[in-house]
């Protein structure tokens, strides 16, 4: 029996994801579900000195029902050198640059043709720098016909799963019921405020942006 967690494959995402990934033996990228536009699945910010900034991948044209698995990037424009270049001028003075941006280089340079690959693979990556040992899934192999609760709890049965790991926004279409009748016991894991000693924080400290400055400012200290 193994804890799971199902989520979206997101950019560079934020330190509150890796917590949950510090609970779990399973992480499931949620690939086979809509692609939801304006989110952190193609984008997320980071502190820069003229206050915070978004590092966006471009994507090609697609319907608004598209499924994550097929999203495609758009290399029409060179946003990895941009996104290397601010992410350079930010963090050139951090104390871990020199172990963190050879690593960041090295997903930047390769040519993804899908978005959740790209991140996928950033998320592993990270991961096993930070020292969690998870083994990772996509969604998309199981082609699962279900949805939201029922097919969280599909995906969690078919992996054997003792425990669900998942963020207290799951309470509002869970079906717990159905969770405790397959014996899975539902952990709700809150957002931690984790602080550390940011760039171009003079007065307040900046939460809620991509792992890549807690990476900087902390190195691959594992989160509790």
């Amino acid at each position: 029996m193994t804890k799971t967690l199902v989520h979206q494959p997101e950019f560079f995402p934020w330190i509150n994801l890796f917590i949950k990934i510090g609970y779990c033996d399973f992480f499931i990228f949620l690939d086979s579900v809509q692609y939801s536009r304006r989110s952190f699945q193609n984008r997320n910010k980071i502190s820069t000195k003229d206050g915070e900034k978004w590092l966006t991948v471009p994507i090609k044209k697609t319907s608004r029902q598209s499924i994550i698995k097929n999203i495609e990037i758009n290399y029409e424009e060179d946003w990895q050198s941009k996104h290397l270049n601010l992410i350079y001028t930010s963090y050139k003075n951090s104390n871990n640059f020199n172990y963190v941006m050879p690593l960041i280089e090295k997903i930047y340079l390769k040519k993804y043709k899908l978005l959740s690959t790209l991140n996928a693979d950033i998320i592993k990556m990270l991961s096993e720098k930070m020292g969690y040992k998870c083994n990772f899934k996509f969604s998309s192999i199981y082609n699962f016909k279900t949805t939201k609760s029922e097919l969280i709890l599909d995906i969690c049965k078919k992996n054997n799963t003792s425990t669900y790991i998942t963020g207290i926004g799951s309470k509002n279409y869970l079906d717990e019921d159905k969770f405790v009748e397959n014996k899975i016991k539902i952990k709700y894991v809150s957002p931690k405020d984790i602080f550390y000693k940011q760039q171009f924080n003079d007065t307040k400290f900046k939460p809620n942006l991509s792992i890549l400055d807690y990476l900087f400012n902390v190195g691959f200290k594992k989160l509790q």
